[in-house]
């Protein structure tokens, strides 16, 4: 029986994630399909409930699902009960299972292809969506110094900073305030969590940090990966900063999502130059 999985979200035609899925399951002779499917928000209950089928092994979740889908699965894995958002399901024996391979896909994606440690850092967070909730746990948990969410409406960052304890330093601030102008400023970090300059979006050409000035030596990374250089990225760049696309995060967490659905080690050579490859076309 060929199993099947694939990414829900809305709207999709930027993913790739089908390309490196596929060629992943190939590779190790495993008989399974990936696809991915587009769901509008009326229709995530149902696609959600049939993935309980004894031919799916889960889905990837994507925006703007992350934390909506949580109401519709049967348990939790503990840490994303504590993130609050899920980006992988697994369908164990009819029980869906939420997971958040995010948080670990975005530090290994920072420390290993950025060659940043956040601990004693200070990072801006820009977005307080899902994505921006594996990254906040994922820096805090890594002992970041201290750490700004900047979103357009103030009441969800500030949602989310004051999950945090006072001691662990998380703020909020509105996206284009003083605040975040500040943050811009003294940050060694800065993290695009949004939408914002995603391919097949109406803010394809948007630049979250369009007219401010970044500071050379500044790392600079953008979790969206189609286009591999954002309107953002490049604005980065041209300023000297140091910059990390979202391809790396992107496969990392595909891979830890195969090991769950599969048991097997994930070949993650092959997941990287397969998403090279379709991002190339």
């Amino acid at each position: 029986m060929l199993r099947k999985s694939g990414i829900l979200g809305y709207p999709l035609g930027h993913s790739i994630s089908p390309y490196f899925q596929n060629a992943a399951f190939e590779f190790l002779g495993i008989k399974a399909s990936y696809k991915a499917w587009s769901t509008e928000p009326k229709d995530l209950s149902g696609k959600v409930n049939a993935l309980r089928g004894t031919s799916f092994m889960g889905a990837n979740v994507t925006i703007p699902f992350k934390e909506t889908v949580i109401e519709l699965l049967d348990e939790m894995d503990d840490w994303a009960k504590k993130v609050g958002s899920v980006n992988t399901i697994v369908n164990d024996s009819g029980t869906l299972v939420g997971y958040n391979t995010d948080t670990v896909g975005f530090i290994q994606a920072i420390s290993e292809y950025g060659n940043y440690d956040p601990s004693g850092e200070a990072v801006l967070l820009i977005g307080a969506g899902g994505a921006a909730r594996a990254a906040a746990h994922a820096l805090v948990g890594n002992k970041v110094g201290s750490l700004v969410i900047a979103n357009r409406t103030y009441h969800r960052a500030e949602r989310l900073a004051s999950e945090f304890p006072a001691k662990d330093k998380v703020s909020p601030v509105l996206l284009n305030g003083p605040g975040f102008l500040k943050a811009v400023d003294s940050a060694s970090l800065i993290v695009n969590s949004t939408s914002i300059g995603m391919k097949h979006t109406s803010v394809e050409n948007c630049n979250p940090l369009e007219g401010l000035s970044v500071k050379a030596g500044v790392l600079v990374n953008d979790m969206v990966y189609n286009p591999l250089k954002t309107p953002m990225l490049i604005h980065a760049a041209e300023a000297g900063a140091k910059i990390l696309t979202g391809l790396p995060m992107l496969v990392l967490q595909g891979a830890a999502s195969f090991n769950l659905w599969t048991g097997r080690d994930a070949p993650v050579d092959v997941m990287f130059l397969a998403a090279q490859e379709a991002l190339a076309d």
